[in-house]
């Protein structure tokens, strides 16, 4: 969500710079910087939203692909299981969206002082508060229900759709992680060597990003630890799986 930031910030910066140390800069220049950055970090935001909400298609769309396999399904619970599971995939996806909403505002408190600033961010942690507890509560749930579907065979098709549900919360986590990663690396280097990385607008907005980042990369870890293993025999990373589960 900051690495278009991160790009539109390499030129604006060393523009500001070289400019500056020429003496051409007009009084006006800040103020214009100061909007343009307002205006990046909108954009990203509104990025970011479109961006869960294409990955979350492409995870529901996932879940519902695999469970409409032509396997017998003797209990006739797959349909059910297909639902609770594709329920439980979009509101964790609203959830997570939903306390962005509210972390984002309180971070963006940092270094803001204006009139109405204190309204505006009330109202932006009220609605994203209000949207990450419905969707959590619907989480619960149906993530419960489902996983209560689940047989105790390998190859039941209910443990085929949860498995399915765990591997597209797994792809979203991981992708998250990695673009976080790569963010947070790169900010780093924006506050060690603002004169060559760019300062995003200044300080304060880099140490914003930062934490914004950090929390979204917090949340994917934690949201792949409580997953990974919800179905057995669940998921391994970086390490061989044997071929067989014992």
């Amino acid at each position: 969500m900051g690495v278009l930031s991160v790009a539109a910030s390499l030129a604006g910066g060393t523009s500001v710079t070289s400019q500056g140390s020429a003496g051409i800069l007009a009084p006006a220049t800040g103020v214009a910087t100061s909007a343009s950055s307002i205006l990046t970090i909108a954009g990203i935001a509104v990025e970011a939203l479109a961006l869960f909400a294409f990955m979350a298609i492409i995870g529901l769309v996932i879940i519902i692909v695999v469970a409409n396999r032509a396997d017998p399904d003797p209990t006739g619970r797959r349909p059910q299981s297909v639902y609770y599971f594709a329920v439980s995939f979009a509101t964790l996806v609203t959830s997570i969206l939903g306390s962005i909403v509210v972390v984002f505002s309180l971070i963006d408190l940092i270094g803001h002082h204006g009139p109405g600033v204190g309204d505006s961010t009330a109202r932006a942690v009220v609605l994203g508060s209000l949207i990450t507890v419905a969707s959590f509560a619907l989480l619960r749930t149906h993530l419960r229900r489902g996983v209560d579907l689940v047989g105790s065979e390998g190859t039941s098709p209910t443990r085929r759709v949860a498995q399915s549900y765990v591997s597209a919360v797994a792809f979203l986590s991981i992708l998250i992680a990695l673009v976080v990663s790569i963010l947070v690396a790169y900010l780093l280097f924006v506050l060690a060597g603002p004169g060559v990385f760019g300062s995003l607008g200044g300080r304060t907005i880099a140490w914003r990003a930062l934490l914004d980042a950090l929390y979204v990369g917090g949340v994917a870890w934690l949201v792949l630890r409580t997953h990974r293993n919800l179905v057995a025999p669940g998921l391994r990373f970086f390490r061989p799986t044997g071929g067989v589960e014992g």
